[in-house]
């Protein structure tokens, strides 16, 4: 019989799925509804759905990964972890004035940028997301984002 032992993966995937399960719990409080006619909690119980199933995918890698605990653990990068903070609170500050649209481009080739993709591919990627969520939402889902400065 082989022992199991518990890595960080694990151990933040079991924190995960308690977070999904309660999430999906207080979801059904609210009413689910159906497909048709959504209740309060309909998209916030799938979405915990989907994020315990992905907390079950964490859990169970390092058990069909014989050599997971053997691995060295890398250190933090806390220069990149304060870098994505700062954008993403720059973002927050900024999405107002000037817009969903840019605000997402410059926040998206940032991060991209920071994660080691190289610049064009990062501003290429960037405009594709800014430019399909923007479609998505404002124009196929009629939902209203920040417009800022330019008024789009």
């Amino acid at each position: 019989m082989k022992r199991i032992k518990i890595t960080a993966d694990a151990g933040s995937g079991l924190f995960w799925l308690v977070w999904a399960l309660l999430v999906c719990y207080g979801a059904s409080q609210l009413g689910l509804g159906s497909v048709t006619d959504p209740g309060s909690g309909f998209i916030f119980f799938w979405s915990g759905l989907i994020l315990a199933l992905l907390a079950l995918v964490l859990i169970a890698g390092p058990i069909a990964d014989t050599n997971a605990a053997d691995r060295p653990v890398v250190g933090t990068n806390w220069r990149k972890v304060l870098l994505v903070l700062a954008s993403l609170v720059l973002y927050a500050l900024f999405l107002e004035r000037i817009g969903f649209a840019f605000s997402t481009l410059f926040l998206l080739s940032f991060l991209l940028r920071v994660s080691g993709i190289s610049w064009p591919r990062a501003v290429t990627v960037a405009v594709a997301a800014a430019v399909g969520t923007f479609s998505l939402f404002e124009l196929w889902l009629k939902i209203r984002l920040p417009k800022g400065i330019l008024g789009f």
